[in-house]
């Protein structure tokens, strides 16, 4: 039965072949380890220079480009096909490939920040930002990502889907994030960046040994199998995995928590602005100062703000309500607090 689902993924069963086609594409021995490693070495730095000036331009589309450059993929789905057929030496082998690449990927975003520093603030980039709080639809995302890497990967009819995977698995701009960031002086945000990287490097471990062990690579593998490399491999990734599950948790939580105080903050702001000249149009309660923000637009006299202070009182919690008005072609702001 175990054949037979190997060779439904597949497309067929594994060979000899097929091992060492999967063999020369991700891992990094010899006879061609420097030549390998310098190609790796240039795509990554270029990839990284991309991501770094991509970020701090906040250019979504020059952040994709950064992916679908970068192959620092490869080492980490080498490291799953290693941990698949428990060959130790492969494993060590990748390992070190992939964490020469993080340190090179960090190294560029710092070196290429360090420059304007002192003119950069990373609250105000978006795409900075929201590189410094993964939660858990990352990690799901993640898992996703590596079974679809090592599916791509193992079938050369569906090999053209690569780039795709690329991009949706957040790898070299995390990274360079972090450089940028511990050159802007905040180490906090670049151990969120740092998590996130963290994270996809865990799941796509997993995932990817899971599948290539499933499809049968280790069968057809003629290197000599250690159980023992194997179950240590296996056992470090899901200890990772199970620590970086706390501050994913943590981060899920509070994103769920402010959602839902939005929500709520919301309702009460329509009830609030019913029968009025105005419309509310967003609320933003994730602000570095603990406000909650409402945008509203119309004209005519804007209703007292007492009620809406009164309901929202238990809501909030003693947190600030800003208001943001646009009110003909001026902007009218005011505050209110619940008390």
């Amino acid at each position: 039965m175990a054949r037979t689902l190997a060779e439904m993924l597949h497309g067929g069963p594994v060979d000899m072949e097929e091992v060492r086609r999967v063999n020369e594409t991700l891992v990094f021995e010899q006879p061609n380890l420097w030549a390998k490693f310098l190609k790796f070495a240039t795509l990554l730095i270029l990839a990284a220079s991309i991501a770094t000036y991509g970020l701090l331009g906040d250019s979504m589309a020059v952040i994709i480009g950064a992916m679908i450059v970068a192959p620092l993929m490869l080492p980490i789905m080498g490291l799953a096909f290693s941990v698949s057929i428990g060959d130790q030496r492969k494993i060590i082998s990748t390992l070190l490939v992939s964490f020469a690449g993080i340190f090179m990927a960090v190294a560029v975003g710092f070196l290429l920040t360090l420059p304007i520093a002192g003119v950069t603030h990373p609250e105000a980039i978006q795409q900075i930002m929201v590189r410094t709080a993964p939660h858990l639809l990352d990690l799901m995302a993640a898992l996703a990502t590596g079974l679809a890497g090592a599916f791509a990967l193992s079938r050369r009819d569906v090999s053209d889907t690569l780039p795709g995977v690329a991009i949706a698995v957040s790898l070299v701009p995390p990274l360079a994030n972090v450089g940028i960031l511990l050159a802007l002086g905040e180490p906090k945000l670049a151990a969120g960046s740092l998590l996130l990287f963290v994270t996809n490097y865990v799941a796509i471990l997993l995932t990817g040994s899971l599948v290539f062990s499933l499809m049968g690579f280790r069968r057809a593998a003629t290197s000599r199998f250690d159980p023992k490399a194997r179950r240590r491999a296996v056992t470090v990734a899901l200890a990772a995995l199970a620590l970086i599950l706390i501050p994913l948790s943590l981060t899920s939580y509070n994103l769920i928590s402010t959602q839902r105080l939005s929500a709520q903050t919301y309702a009460l702001g329509k009830e609030w602005l019913k029968g009025s000249g105005y419309r509310l149009l967003s609320v933003d309660a994730e602000t570095a100062d603990g406000t909650v923000n409402l945008l509203i637009l119309g004209n005519g006299d804007l209703p007292a703000l007492d009620p809406l202070e009164e309901r929202s009182r238990n809501l909030l919690s003693g947190r600030a309500i800003r208001l943001k008005v646009a009110q003909a072609e001026t902007l009218y702001i005011g505050q209110g607090r619940s008390r």
